[in-house]
């Protein structure tokens, strides 16, 4: 519609000149030496113009024909980008789809297509990965470091190809240099950091954690969590090679990023008590508060370890009051009360555990209670009970956090990514008792009744001072038969109550002690074999062993 409207514009200004041209009067008069030229100035001007536009068309035609050829060539180069566009296309559907031989048939297209070997050398670096070719992949995606638009993905492929291969340190390397090209790449700050934490590099996956931070591709309580695990793994390396200074000083930094991490307030503790117990129970109870853990009760028995042992049981008082509510400060106070004397109080503790999640500790705190008031008879209910119970929360339930590097490795993602120490159990072991179940087992055991006294020997009734009268039987004179003779006395046989009343008590008590000896090994093997399952160390102790 534009066209049209300039079109006829065009042709309204050609008429109106037109028409002014042959509206001028007179005539034009041109002299140059002996020639003159006289004539009417309209058809004078008119035949100017049409000159002038025939060599205006002149011009434009041969102009035109001069830029053919490069316009014919730079149609041809547009339309083989073309073709070579639409092979790169087909080609990445081929590698997405998984077809090797396609993919590389498409490949070999575009780069005769294309004069960007940028864009060809992608599709050929993953044809050839796609087919098992890993040379040709690797020189493609080397080349592709050429060029600063495909530096960045020539460095990925390398990094995979390198991982595909097992060479976790080149796969560092590339990773390396692709994050420090682009920090706000997630795979390769993922890459960074899981390589840097596989290896032990504590150090390293602490400074990409805050590079990352710093970009947005972490935050909050994750980067702390993280962070702290990390700055722990480093604080017992450090204080594994006698760098004590450096190592209380990781610890505690640890303990300010996440005080409810375990390992770092024990080591912590343990350092810091060394110079000052008021500081060392301080973030012991500042742990406690925020996760109650048994290693933590065994760093506190160590920080008080000049005490007798009652009182250093004692002073567990006073960590229960910093979560008291807790089923570990339970445990805590049944302790106190056991090492007290003060049983009847230590079950009355314990009994409302039963009905919630009892561990081996619960289980086992109740047996000592039993067994130091009532007996190992009373005790041996909890006992068998404790064999099928829950173990305590891990790692560390013994008190340590010694690990190797892969143990190291997956305490750090655990607590980190999840929040928690260990992963949970595959299936879930619950040992409740209903609380009928509870006072039965915990009750009283009934008095033992009264043994019978034992019945008197029969020769000791009819037995005179000096031998024992015979006792013949009298023949009746009714029997009239003659007399005959007596049939022989049979001497009579030897019965438990024929033995004196003072050797059968002594082989009763004698069997009864070999009884309760038995008994009593049994159940210290039970208690130890118990103990040593409850406490164990947790799923990263075995690294080490």
């Amino acid at each position: 519609m534009i066209r049209i409207l300039i079109f006829i514009l065009i042709l309204t200004l050609a008429a109106a000149g037109l028409t002014a041209l042959l509206a001028v009067d007179g005539n034009i008069h041109i002299q140059f030496g002996d020639y003159v030229y006289f004539n009417p100035a309209a058809p004078t001007l008119i035949g100017f113009f049409i000159l002038l536009a025939l060599l205006i068309v002149t011009v434009l035609i041969i102009s035109y024909l001069m830029r053919l050829p490069e316009k014919l060539s730079a149609r041809r180069r547009e339309s083989q980008r073309q073709k070579g566009i639409i092979s790169l296309t087909r080609g990445l559907e081929a590698v997405a789809a998984g077809d090797a031989s396609d993919a590389q048939r498409h490949a070999k297209n575009a780069q005769k297509q294309l004069e960007e070997p940028a864009l060809t050398r992608l599709l050929t670096a993953q044809a050839a990965q796609l087919a098992g070719d890993h040379v040709t992949a690797e020189e493609s995606f080397s080349a592709m470091l050429e060029a600063p638009e495909t530096e960045f993905l020539g460095l990925r492929g390398l990094y995979l190809q390198a991982v595909g291969a097992g060479d976790m340190k080149a796969a560092k390397g590339y990773a390396d240099r692709a994050f420090k090209l682009r920090p706000n790449a997630r795979w390769a700050y993922e890459s960074v950091y899981q390589l840097s934490v596989e290896r032990g590099s504590w150090s390293d996956a602490q400074s990409a954690l805050k590079l990352a931070s710093r970009n947005g591709l972490e935050d909050g309580d994750h980067v702390k969590r993280h962070e702290a695990a990390l700055i722990t793994a480093r604080a017992y390396a450090a204080d594994a090679s006698g760098e004590k200074d450096d190592a209380l000083s990781d610890a505690k930094d640890a303990v300010k990023l996440a005080p409810d991490f375990p390992p770092a307030a024990v080591l912590a503790a343990r350092l810091e008590g060394a110079r000052s117990r008021r500081k060392a129970v301080k973030i012991l109870e500042q742990a406690w508060a925020a996760r109650p853990h048994p290693a933590l009760r065994q760093a506190w028995l160590d920080v008080y370890s000049d005490l007798a042992p009652k009182e250093r049981v004692a002073t567990l008082s006073r960590l229960a009051e910093q979560n008291p509510d807790d089923q570990q400060s339970h445990h805590l106070e049944a302790e106190v009360a056991i090492a007290d004397g003060n049983y009847d109080k230590a079950r009355n503790i314990l009994q409302p555990l039963f009905s919630r999640r009892p561990t081996v500790r619960t289980f086992t705190l109740m047996a000592q209670a039993m067994k130091a008031q009532y007996g190992e008879e009373a005790a041996e209910p909890w006992l068998e009970k404790a064999a099928h119970a829950p173990a305590e929360p891990g790692p560390g339930a013994d008190g340590t956090f010694h690990f190797t590097t892969d143990g190291w490795r997956r305490l750090v993602m655990e607590f980190g990514d999840h929040h928690r120490l260990s992963p949970p159990p595959l299936e879930e072991v619950t040992a409740a008792m209903s609380q009928d179940e509870v006072l039965l087992l915990a009750a009283p055991p009934p008095a033992p009744e009264p043994e019978p006294e034992p019945e008197p020997d029969v020769k000791e009734v009819i037995s005179t001072d000096s031998d024992t009268v015979d006792q013949t039987p009298l023949t009746s004179p009714a029997a009239g038969q003659g007399d005959q003779p007596a049939p022989p006395t049979q001497a009579p046989t030897e019965h438990p109550a024929d033995k004196p009343v003072e050797k059968r008590a002594e082989d009763s008590a004698t069997a009864e002690e070999r009884k309760r000896a038995e008994q009593e090994k049994e159940l210290k093997e039970k208690e130890a074999a118990l103990s040593a399952a409850g406490m164990g160390g947790g799923m990263y102790e075995d690294d080490e062993r």
